[in-house]
């Protein structure tokens, strides 16, 4: 029968084209076009993926009843549609359009699901029964029905999204609401109000566990205002999961401890933990070193804990370390961190011991004046005896002081560490994977071992040291009031020899620069050949790996070498100084100070008494001298340790505060002009584009399948979906939120992900199957069924406790995978992507893993070569040469005679 001819529209890549006509269908003539169903309006605005069109198939309108759903077309490439109008007679065309409409729209997850649950009309879509007796008008009586149908559900969908919206622009405007309302309270001096509890939260204290992470965030002196979710997310997350997002949102980490007996006499830290037999949520905060304060959201100001009461506290917590801001850091900003990590009455108790310690040697001085001067001239026994009180006073005192700034400094020290270790390694695993290309494993192992150095700049004993020096001028009054000339001469040479160290410290700053770059090369060397080492030994290439550690362990010896002469001269230069200080000060005390009497006789300037009196308070004030140069010579220590760490520093981390939280997705996904390249390291400028105007979309549990030629770009885009890497243009947006703008820790959390070269950490198997998460055995076993690995694991002889060796050594490759696939699946994500996770497997195994994928409902996303992994995908989208080439089912691709159908020849052949 001869067709009815029309105009043909073209559209260029990227045009899109509204079916506004309910009588009018488009079929698609060349090109690669997409269906979307998009809602009326521009308040409201939703659209949803509904399937691609080849040429020869054909989209439809709506037929919404009440008009609000149109279908939008939107040209993946330069394509052609011509107009089909739904009221000419010729069945024969309109009637095998239709069916295929409606089967591949059966291929949407959701509507899959309602077909396996029984629903007769989307089951007759899917077996292509749909409008089988209809003829002529009734055809299209029952297209609409049909078409009605599914308008119907696309509303049902887009209602059940308006509401989730409105919800959270509730929670926002609430939060707003209440961040005004704590901003004038706080002008007022009045108690701040903290959000009320919202219907549908997963327990009545959510609020609480809000609280109680506040109060720990403040204790440790973080910022506490940021630490808000919002009710889907607090929903979503169990209570030591809500925990954990609520402190990394705080930049802070945590890790469950086991509270013995007496630990809340210690310096413990912060906990987080349970309080009574409610395990009512509780932040258990240091009040001194050895006692701590109970908050609960029931007592906000607290409770002290004491020997009556500490049977309430439960044995399960969770101690917090406070983390680094996220932001590129400063020396000041290290430095700051780790004096807020301290108590402050321990750098009290050093300022006054270290105030008297600068005093008390004062009293010796003028004792032994006093002593050659008036008491042994007259043979004084009993004022002797009280001099001799009076020293063995002032010696027990200073021993005494010691002993106070010595538990003050040690105090210090270890808080310091602790703190100051866990903040750097935190900081380091946040940052972004563009930062670890820069660095071996082992560069990056030698530069955080910097840590532990660089902390003595804010420790007791650097401080004591500078506060000793400052007290120290009282010795110089002292020595002034004596004799003005010897105090000028000792000051004199004392600058003398400062500027000699100053030069000799600035050579061994230069060296010690030298050696921690040669120390960072060979570290990065020793990992690597450590880690290659079964590769050097099958070429019997174990010299060439001895050559290779020897060269650049070779350039450090060096200069270690040259540093320890220079030391050496240091040294000989120290040990004499003193020597000849003090024979100049003899010098001058009797040959530089005469003076001419009244009777015309010389004499001295300085009597016996008051030169011994002056050599005590100079003995004094050298020996605070000598720990000062040595304080000088630990700073020059500390600077090219704290250059050494000045990469990870001024780094940011890819999380910042101003990132939203992503909410519960349902992994529905759109990648949108997605165009990348990776910048050049040295430059920062972007290199040749790996992906280029990347456009497509996954609906919320639909199975997805990327293929393509090695080198094609799949891993690079599996990378920035997971957000390691940056896009050059273009957008990823997840349930129509943009990954750039969202907290990635709340969108990772909910997807199960095992990449190409995906490792386990060495250890028991169940730990490398939860993880961080607190999941009992029971749980790791569900998922290690689903992966199929369940079996081998018990026919182990330890089961879950058998412990994976370095380098998954001592399992095959195809456990070694299966482990990683459990782990992805253990916490029932939303969205799976799988990057060549099966390519060990046998075929039973990934029978069993497909399987486990379909009972669980989420988003898939496979990148594979096996034709068995992606047969029974619903879509493969096919990358060449970082675009998107083809998108289709297998059996749609295999028939276009395409590069799917040339890759799927190359293995069959």
């Amino acid at each position: 029968m001869h067709l009815p001819e029309h105009a043909e529209t073209k559209l260029y890549g990227g045009d899109r084209f509204l079916l506004a006509a309910d009588d009018m269908a488009y079929e698609v003539v060349t090109g690669r076009v997409e269906a979307y169903a998009v809602t009326k309006g521009e308040k409201s605005f939703r659209q949803c993926y509904l399937l691609t069109l080849a040429p020869g198939q054909a989209a439809f309108p709506a037929l919404d009843d009440f008009e609000q759903i149109e279908v939008q077309l939107y040209a993946v490439e330069d394509s052609v549609i011509r107009p089909l109008s739904l009221q000419a007679d010729w069945d024969e065309k309109l009637r095998p359009l239709m069916k295929l409409w409606f089967r591949n729209l059966a291929k949407l997850p959701w509507l899959r699901q309602l077909a396996e649950q029984g629903d007769d009309t989307i089951g007759s879509w899917q077996r292509g029964t749909v409008m089988n007796s209809c003829a002529g008008p009734e055809l299209l009586s029952a297209f609409g029905q049909n078409e009605s149908i599914f308008a119907m559900l696309l509303g049902v969908r887009f209602g059940s999204e308006d509401k989730r919206l409105a919800r959270r622009t509730k929670i926002r405007e609430h939060s707003k609401q209440l961040l005004l309302e704590n901003g004038v309270r706080s002008l007022l001096g009045e108690e701040k109000l903290y959000a009320a509890r919202l219907p549908g939260q997963k327990s009545e204290d959510r609020m609480d566990y809000v609280f109680v992470a506040k109060q720990a965030a403040k204790a440790l002196g973080m910022f506490a205002e940021d630490m808000e979710l919002n009710a889907e997310t607090m929903e979503s997350l169990d209570d030591i999961a809500l925990w954990r997002r609520l402190l990394q949102k705080a930049n802070m980490q945590m890790r469950q401890v086991k509270l013995t007996t007496g630990w809340q006499a210690k310096d413990t830290g912060t906990i987080l933990g349970f309080w009574g037999k409610e395990r009512i949520p509780a932040a258990f905060v240091p009040q001194t070193p050895e006692s701590y304060k109970v908050i609960t959201g029931q007592d906000p100001q607290g409770i002290l804990l004491t020997a009556d009461n500490i049977g309430q506290v439960q044995t399960e917590a969770f101690q917090c370390y406070a983390g680094f801001p996220a932001r590129a850091l400063k020396l000041w900003d290290l430095i700051r961190f780790m004096f807020r990590q301290c108590w402050r009455s321990d750098y009290q108790a050093i300022l006054l011991c270290s105030l008297f310690a600068g005093l008390i040697p004062l009293v010796t001085p003028i004792i032994t004046e006093t002593v050659f001067e008036d008491i042994i001239p007259i043979l004084d026994r009993q004022g002797l005896a009280t001099v001799t009180q009076a020293l063995m006073v002032t010696s027990f005192t200073t021993a005494a002081l010691s002993v106070v700034r010595s538990i003050a400094v040690m105090r210090i020290s270890n808080r310091i560490e602790m703190s100051a270790e866990a903040a750097m390694w935190g900081r380091l695993l946040s940052m972004p994977a563009g930062f670890f290309r820069r660095f071996t494993a082992g560069e990056l192992a030698s530069r955080m071992g910097g840590i532990g150095i660089a902390k003595n700049l804010a420790s007791g004993e650097f401080v004591e040291g500078i506060l000793s020096f400052l007290f120290s001028f009282w010795s110089i009054f002292l020595m002034s009031y004596y004799s003005w000339e010897l105090t000028s001469t000792a000051v004199a040479i004392w600058l003398i020899y400062g500027l000699f160290i100053a030069f000799v410290y600035r050579r061994v700053l230069f060296f010690q620069r030298k050696i921690i770059a040669a120390g960072n090369k060979n570290a990065g060397t020793v990992q690597q050949i450590f880690a290659g080492l079964a590769k050097f030994r099958v070429q019997g290439a174990e010299e060439q790996a001895y050559s290779l550690w020897a060269r650049d362990f070779g350039e450090s010896w060096n200069w270690n070498l040259r540093l320890r002469w220079q030391n050496n001269y240091t040294s000989i230069i120290g040990s004499v100084q003193p020597f000849i200080l003090t024979m100049v000060l003899y010098c001058v005390a009797v040959y530089g100070m005469e003076i001419l009497g009244p009777n015309g006789q010389v004499e001295t300037g300085l009597s016996y008494a008051q030169f011994i009196a002056f050599n005590a308070a100079y003995s004094s004030f050298n020996a605070v001298m000598g720990g000062c140069i040595k304080l000088v010579g630990q700073y020059f220590g500390i600077q090219p340790q704290l250059e050494n760490l000045r990469p990870i520093l001024q780094a940011e981390p890819e999380n910042t505060g101003d990132k939203q939280e992503a909410g519960r997705i349902t992994g529905q996904l759109e990648v949108s002009h997605l165009s990348f390249a990776y910048p050049d390291p040295q430059t920062g400028e972007w290199g040749t584009e790996v992906l280029r105007d990347v456009n497509f979309s996954i609906a919320a549990g639909e199975n997805v399948a990327i293929v393509g030629k090695s080198g094609s770009g799949k891993s690079t885009l599996v990378r920035l979906l997971l957000g390691f890497e940056q896009p050059k243009s273009g957008g990823i947006y997840f349930d129509g939120q943009d990954l750039a703008g969202l907290n990635l820790p709340s969108v990772r959390s909910q997807m199960g992900v095992v990449l190409q070269n995906g490792q386990l950490m060495t250890g028991d198997i169940y730990t490398n199957i939860v993880g961080t998460r607190l999941l009992p055995q029971q749980a790791a076993w569900e998922a290690a069924a689903a992966a199929g690995i369940d079996e081998d694991i018990a026919a182990m002889p330890m089961g879950m406790q058998t412990v994976i060796s370095e380098g998954s050594s001592n399992i095959s490759g195809g456990q070694r995978q299966r482990i990683l696939i459990a782990r992805a699946l253990v916490a029932k994500p939303s969205l799976v992507i799988f990057d060549e996770a099966t390519s060990a497997l046998d075929n039973r195994s990934q029978a069993i893993v497909t399987e486990s994928l379909e009972k669980l409902k989420a988003t898939r996303i496979v990148v594979a070569h096996r034709l068995s992994t992606i047969r029974g995908c619903d879509r493969i989208i096919v990358i060449d040469e970082g675009r998107v080439a083809e998108q289709g089912t297998f059996d749609e691709l295999l028939a276009r005679q395409g590069i799917f159908a040339d890759l799927v020849k190359r293995q069959v052949a």
